[in-house]
């Protein structure tokens, strides 16, 4: 008899810690990821970028060439971007701006197509991160 309740006190105890793993509330990392839309990204943004160019853009030289950048960009909340930047291509410096569209997806994954003042047409993609202020941006240039 003693070992018949020996066996049943850890078989309670597992029963007892399931019934209180089940009634737990389950945590989902993206859980938050269900209210991203284009409307939550509004308003003013600093951008800073630096890479290496790999494709031949017009009117500059032959890649590969170090880019960096500076910008200030306006998203109005419905879809259009418009900025302010500053490049530094190759070791020289070009001020401009950009003006174009992004989405953003449900799952907060989004993209950006802008061109810039001197007809250069930028694509970029992006993820809205767990607290929704940190962005991350990958740039392709296009020709």
């Amino acid at each position: 008899m003693k070992r018949r309740v020996t066996m049943l006190v850890p078989l309670a105890a597992v029963a007892a810690l399931t019934l209180i793993a089940a009634a737990l509330p389950v945590a989902h990392a993206q859980d938050w990821t269900d209210t991203c839309s284009v409307r939550m990204m509004k308003g003013t943004y600093s951008v800073q970028g630096q890479g290496t160019v790999v494709s031949q853009l017009p009117n500059f030289p032959a890649p590969p060439f170090p880019f960096s950048e500076v910008a200030i960009d306006y998203l109005d909340g419905a879809g259009n971007i418009s900025g302010k930047f500053t490049a530094n291509v190759d070791g020289v410096v070009v001020p401009g701006t950009v003006a174009g569209t992004y989405t953003l997806n449900s799952d907060c994954t989004g993209a950006v197509t802008m061109q810039t003042n001197s007809g250069i047409p930028i694509n970029e993609s992006f993820v809205v991160l767990g607290n929704r202020s940190l962005r991350l941006w990958t740039p392709i240039f296009t020709s």
